[in-house]
């Protein structure tokens, strides 16, 4: 056989450019770096907590750390229900932080039963008692219409703003409970 023949056929070719591969793929993959992180976590207190108003409902439970709260609110039938101040936003930190309100979920969120139901209307009011910005459900075909994440406001150091509340139920509406989860996202 001829060795120009052996050196020029297509076995060989294919074998040498396998090997060549071979040998950049392991040089490339031996080149990197390493970083290395430690973070270093300390528990502390929430800035940005919760506290009762002056109008803050029977039956309420406040969290024991402040930072969660289960209203207990009432609906009347074709009547508009208001808490003044049934809970407070209050940052207890020298600098001021932002915070805004989420949409988490909401039960029942269809149905006959939600259709018992006009609004529930939340106002962040701040110590002047001027809205800041309002977060409200309202029933649309017995189907709950529910907020959009509010943009972040800035609530200054040592200050409490006032969470206003309203609800109404539809004329003739029976006894039915609807179960909101509401997040106040807190930036740092």
């Amino acid at each position: 056989m001829n060795l120009r023949k052996a050196i020029s056929s297509k076995s060989v070719k294919f074998i040498i450019l396998v090997l060549m591969a071979t040998l950049i793929a392991s040089a490339s993959a031996a080149v990197y770096y390493t970083i290395i992180m430690q973070p270093s976590v300390t528990i502390t207190g929430a800035t940005i907590v919760f506290v009762p108003g002056t109008d803050y409902p029977t039956g309420s439970t406040l969290g024991s750390n402040s930072t969660w709260v289960s209203l207990a609110l009432k609906a009347y039938p074709n009547a508009t229900l208001t808490y003044d101040q049934p809970l407070n936003i209050s940052n207890t930190d020298s600098a001021s932080h932002t915070f805004r309100l989420r949409h988490i979920s909401i039960t029942p969120a269809s149905g006959a039963a939600v259709g018992n139901f006009t609004f529930i209307n939340f106002v962040v009011e701040n110590t002047a008692g001027v809205a800041q910005f309002s977060f409200n459900y309202t029933v649309s075909s017995n189907t709950w219409t529910t907020p959009a994440t509010t943009s972040y406001y800035s609530l200054p150091a040592s200050t409490q703003w006032i969470l206003f509340v309203q609800t109404q139920a539809a004329a003739g509406a029976t006894t039915v409970t609807t179960n909101l989860e509401i997040a106040v996202d807190v930036t740092q």
